[in-house]
This record gives C-alpha cells, sequence and structure tokens, in this order.
C-alpha cells in the first residue's frame, strides 16, 4: 500500500497537465500512487492521463463522465488506497519536496494536521528553503484558521483518510460556482479534532505548491456558475455555526476576522449579479446577513467593506472592491471616511 494518495481532478487542459504531472512525478519521495480523474474531458487530456499511466505504476486513471470538480475529487478519495489524501489541482504544480515534508512531519507530529503554504510567485516557488521551520496553531484558534488564507484551501494539506471517511459527505456536488474549498474545510475541521483532540495545526514554512494565476481553465473557474453568489456566501456562514456550536464563545477578534473572510466574496458577489441581472433583495433581506452586521455594531469592530454592507448599496461595494485590489489609495481614503462616518472608535484590524 502506498504512503500517500494524490488525487487529481481533470477536465480539458491537455498544455498545462504534463507539467502538473511531471512536478508530482518527480518528487524526493517516491512512494505515493497518483489517481487522476478525468471528468469527461474531449480535448485530449484524457489521452495524456493514459500515457501517464502506462509509463509509470504509480499513476492511475479513472474515467468518467462530466460531474464537476467536486464530483472528481470525491471520486478520487473513494478510490484511495493509501492512509493519507493529497489534492492537487490540474494546473498547477507540486515543489519536489512537498510529500517528503509533509509525510515526515506527520510521523514527528502523528496527530496534528499538516499544511504548508502556496504562492503564485515562480521566483518564490523555484527558491525553496532546505530546512523549513515550522508553526504550530492549537485547536482554540479554530476560526482564525479558516479566517486565514491558508487554512481555506483544501490541496495544501495532509488528509487523513480516516478522517475523510468518517465525514458524512465529503465535497459538495452543489457547488459549481466557488466556494467548495471553504465548505470542505469548515466540516473537515471539527472531525479531525474529534479523532485527534491533542492535535494542532502545523505548518511547514516553505510554499511547497504553486498555484497558477494566469490560467483561463483551472479548477477555479470549472463549471462556474455565478448565480446567487452572495447568498452562497451567506450559507457559508450557516454552515460554519453549526459546525462549531460554541462559534459566539470564541474570541471577539477571531470571529471578526472570519467574518472579514466571508464578507469579501459576498461583496464580489454584486459584480457577478449585475452581470446576470440579478436582484440582490434575497441577500438584503437574508436574516444571516441581519446576524452578522448586529454583531459587528454591538462589538464595535469595522471592516473595510463593511459601509456597503450597512447602507445596502451594491454599487458602493462594487467600487471598494475594486479600488481595494487596484487602486489601494482611493480605497484607504475610503477606508477612513466610512470609519469616522460609521464607526468612529469602533476597534479594527
Amino acid at each position: 500500500m502506498p504512503a500517500v494518495s494524490v488525487v487529481v481532478p481533470v477536465y480539458n487542459v491537455k498544455e498545462l497537465l504534463p507539467l502538473c504531472l511531471d512536478s508530482i512525478a518527480a518528487q524526493t519521495f517516491a512512494d505515493f500512487e497518483c489517481i487522476l480523474v478525468d471528468d469527461g474531458s474531449t480535448d485530449g487530456s484524457a489521452e495524456v492521463c493514459d500515457a501517464y499511466a502506462e509509463r509509470d505504476g504509480r499513476f492511475r486513471v479513472i474515467h468518467k463522465a462530466n460531474g464537476g470538480v467536486c464530483s472528481a475529487r470525491n471520486a478520487g478519495a473513494a478510490a484511495a488506497a493509501a492512509d493519507y489524501v493529497v489534492y492537487c489541482d490540474q494546473d498547477d504544480l507540486f515543489a519536489p519536496r512537498l510529500l517528503e515534508l509533509a509525510l515526515e512531519a506527520q510521523r514527528q507530529h502523528p496527530e496534528d494536521l499538516i499544511v504548508w503554504p502556496y504562492t503564485r510567485e515562480r521566483e518564490t516557488f523555484a527558491a525553496q528553503p532546505e530546512a523549513p521551520d515550522q508553526a504550530v496553531y492549537d485547536r482554540r484558534h479554530l476560526l482564525d484558521y479558516l479566517a486565514g488564507d491558508m487554512m481555506i484551501y483544501v490541496w495544501n494539506k495532509l488528509l487523513p483518510r480516516s478522517v475523510l471517511t468518517a465525514m458524512p459527505a465529503l465535497f459538495d456536488e452543489s457547488l459549481i460556482g466557488g466556494g467548495e474549498d471553504f465548505d470542505f474545510i469548515a466540516r473537515f475541521l471539527p472531525v479531525f479534532f474529534r479523532q485527534h483532540p491533542s492535535g494542532c495545526v502545523r505548518q511547514i514554512g516553505a510554499p511547497l505548491y504553486f498555484w497558477n494565476p494566469g490560467n483561463e481553465k483551472s479548477v477555479s473557474r470549472w463549471d462556474s456558475n455565478s448565480r446567487g453568489y452572495s447568498v452562497r456566501q451567506l450559507a457559508f456562514f450557516a454552515k460554519i455555526k453549526q459546525a462549531f456550536p460554541d462559534f459566539y464563545d470564541q474570541d471577539e477578534e477571531q470571529i471578526a476576522r472570519c467574518f472579514n473572510r466571508l464578507i469579501r466574496p459576498m461583496v464580489f458577489g454584486f459584480t457577478l449579479a449585475k452581470k446576470n441581472g440579478e436582484s440582490l433583495k434575497e441577500f438584503w433581506n437574508s436574516p444571516e446577513l441581519a446576524e452578522m452586521l448586529s454583531w459587528l455594531r454591538s462589538h464595535r469592530w469595522y471592516l473595510g467593506l463593511y459601509p456597503p454592507l450597512r447602507l445596502h448599496s451594491a454599487a458602493l461595494g462594487r467600487q471598494m472592491l475594486a479600488w481595494m485590489d487596484n487602486k489601494p489609495r482611493l480605497y484607504g481614503l475610503c477606508y477612513g471616511v466610512f470609519y469616522h462616518l460609521l464607526a468612529h472608535g469602533w476597534n479594527h484590524f
């Protein structure tokens, strides 16, 4: 039995797929299997998968009808033979020592969840440290993990198969417009810590995963359905509360950071709604939104994208998000003006 199963969902990415698979084949730790889940590709990607399986016995292929990235990930996990599962998206890359470092950290700390950073910068990815340090976070900071950029993705973690098999379901196949990783992690963490009550999150201090930022065939765009996007983000809030019944017993700053993580994609959904000609009435009238805003007001926490939610202004949200990404000075000015108008003296990041 291999030590680790690498699962790669594949759909119509013939040009970039060999780079991804070569990075897996070149791992310094050789005792792995790589499960390629061809999700009904029509561009020759299926044949690329078959070619790798023919020349390297560690690779095997599942051919299935198109069902989306969540369906492909579920099929790969179901076929995994190892005690640990690692995901890789079809257009991304593993650093040569990813599996070696992750499994060694797991061997030394069997109760911990092993994670690693990613990068979108090729120069950073190429400059891997020889002896990376490790950062350790205890379970009291679960909401911090969910709010942090490293914790919301599935492909930068060594996932114990014992935890996956204990979950009622893995990836929600109804989530075809994004957010499937966040939804999975919110349900995975409580099960992990029930099985590993003394465990921590242990992060390897090296950018072992390269997230390809420029690919139009990225998994993040696979079967994208942008309708109702903002409302779906509110649904994640409901799922987090279900996963963590003591949500409001956490440290205030952790709660605020979790809200901050949730609010940005909600506001991004305003742009999608405009493109789709959708009404945001359901979003504005949502009890989850009212609950979030009430908590922020009562605990006096100001977040950067709080103003458009407070004022029910989709146009302001679209503008502030555009400035945040492209004109930080204008965003900073807008942030300061609304802070003094709406929340003077409140806590803020």
